[in-house]
């Protein structure tokens, strides 16, 4: 049973990990303009703040948090900025490594570790998805398998450890295109990139403006 809990954490991880979103771009663009390791660091502080809303949910706070409106606007607006201003910064860093100052901040790895940690932590649509997958998780395996509740922490950690191996291939394969595809090619995709979040950006703020009005 304990075997069977441990790989369902990280089957668990893997299906989290597999849709497409804000994240995923911002890891795969950060493979392709800045390398495997640039990308890693975003991966390491995108999954610092998945730990943070894992817990909350595990310790049943979650719910409070996420049921709160306020919280929730001011989310939306500091998750649609951040999401903006990266993408602006990517479309306008493409192909321009003669600018030193944006070619050194897109590669500092404490700049990329924070803006990981905050593009995962503003967005609402994180702990809404950890509320309705983790804690279903913990409440089928607490009934099926009661000493579950006491390895909680090594429970997310498992789960982690599946994003990761998600992830960590994702954007090893994208960092190797960067040396396979021309320049002018690599140049469109960051471009495109850099638009779609731009969009989720605004699609955030709309979303903050429903929300006010609601």
């Amino acid at each position: 049973m304990l075997i069977e809990y441990m790989v369902s954490a990280v089957v668990l991880g893997i299906v989290v990990a597999l849709p497409p979103g804000s994240v995923t771009i911002v890891a795969c663009q950060r493979a392709l303009q800045c390398g495997f390791k640039n990308s890693l660091v975003f991966t390491a502080g995108s999954c610092f703040s998945d730990i943070f809303y894992i817990l909350l949910v595990y310790y049943g706070i979650a719910g409070i948090i996420s049921g709160n409106h306020t919280y929730k606007i001011l989310l939306w607006i500091i998750c649609g900025i951040i999401l903006i201003v990266i993408g602006v910064m990517s479309v306008i860093s493409a192909g321009n490594t003669k600018n030193k100052k944006m070619v050194t901040f897109q590669s500092n790895y404490l700049a990329t570790f924070f803006s990981g940690i905050l593009v995962t932590l503003t967005n609402p649509m994180t702990i809404v998805g950890w509320i309705g997958i983790a804690g279903n998780f913990f409440l089928i395996w607490n009934d099926r398998f009661p000493e579950s509740k006491n390895i909680g922490i090594i429970s997310i950690l498992l789960i982690m450890a599946g994003v990761l191996i998600w992830f960590i291939p994702l954007t090893f394969i994208v960092s190797r295109l960067r040396k396979v595809i021309n320049e002018k090619l690599k140049t469109y995709l960051i471009v495109i990139s850099g638009i779609c979040l731009i969009i989720f950006g605004i699609i955030g703020l709309y979303y903050a403006i429903m929300t006010i009005r609601g």
